[in-house]
């Protein structure tokens, strides 16, 4: 099963070690793996391992205590996640759980999502999209590359932008995946102008990497998949099927987390009830603090910064 994800340059295929081959690596902290491993993009940062097939990992700090069950042998090959995991509906894009085990036999539950990057966005704005967003924000929206991707979500993550009290959980960023099969373009769904904006963006940014440090790189023909961990719970709309909340209230926790996007600094242009999960207690009523609903957000592809936040980051 095709799906795809790339940007600019690449390095050779067995220019990083297999998994396989680092069990001392492995057993080391995330920060205390040798530098030449180290990446950093969009100011995360990374450990590149190749997958022994010509593949390439980029490991972010929350995955490292993972890394067995990222290995793309446990979840990708032979379309692993596509036979033993479930598709996700709720979205246009390809996105998948699969449960990953390690050999000691510990598990995680991974969502596979198959990068976008310089595809078309087809595009349904949500009606509590903020009405005063500039028109041309909307109309030069653009899918994230899983580097942007995962930039923008950790800086959401931990924004000191807004109210102290106010916290958006989200799914954690564990790795990035690129297979190394390579596709013609238009079997991806790019082109080429489109794909060299990623590319500028990303040259741009590697060119403020440490100077030890290898730059990350992508390429127009290879797929880009981004790892992330489940979130437990329901989303918004299966509630809603199940009768556990009305229409009514999940159109207004949508608009609700509009606005705490935006009191952090971000906005979702799609914000859906499906890419909002919700916990329930065991009695079967929805689990809330200091009145509110407790949710996690799981979709960050069209994930932007506003231009309040960015003014404000610009001072820092």
């Amino acid at each position: 099963m095709n799906r795809p994800e790339p940007t600019g340059k690449q390095a050779a295929p067995n220019s990083t070690p297999a998994i396989e081959t680092l069990p001392r690596l492995i057993s080391l902290p995330f920060d205390h793996v040798p530098r030449w491993l180290r990446r950093q993009a969009y100011n995360v940062s990374y450990v590149e391992l190749g997958d022994g097939t010509g593949g390439q990992l980029w490991v972010t700090r929350h995955g490292w205590c993972h890394l067995t069950q990222l290995d793309p042998s446990r979840w990708f090959l032979d379309s692993q996640y596509d036979r033993l995991g479930q598709r996700l509906s709720g979205g246009t894009g390809a996105v998948f759980r699969v449960r990953s085990s390690g050999p000691d036999g510990k598990s995680v539950d991974l969502v596979v999502k198959f990068s976008r990057m310089a595809q078309e966005v087809l595009l349904r704005i949500s009606s509590a999209f903020p009405a005063d967003v500039p028109a041309q924000v909307v109309d030069n929206i653009v899918f994230n590359d899983p580097f942007q991707e995962f930039g923008v979500l950790e800086d959401m993550r931990n924004s000191r932008y807004g109210p102290a009290t106010l916290r958006i959980r989200t799914k954690r960023p564990l790795a990035i995946y690129s297979p190394g099969q390579r596709f013609k373009p238009w079997q991806l769904g790019r082109t080429s102008d489109r794909f060299r904006t990623y590319v500028r963006q990303l040259e741009k940014d590697q060119d403020r990497r440490p100077e030890d440090m290898a730059a990350v790189e992508m390429s127009i023909d290879r797929q880009y998949i981004a790892l992330f961990q489940w979130v437990r719970g329901d989303d918004t709309q299966t509630l809603v099927d199940r009768r556990v909340m009305t229409i009514g209230d999940a159109e207004l926790l949508v608009r609700q987390i509009v606005h705490d996007l935006a009191a952090k600094g971000f906005h979702v242009p799609d914000t859906k009830p499906n890419h909002i999960i919700l916990r329930t207690r065991r009695n079967g009523t929805l689990l809330t603090r200091a009145g509110k609903l407790v949710y996690a957000l799981v979709d960050f592809e069209l994930l932007q910064r506003t231009d309040a936040y960015l003014a404000w980051q610009a001072t820092r």
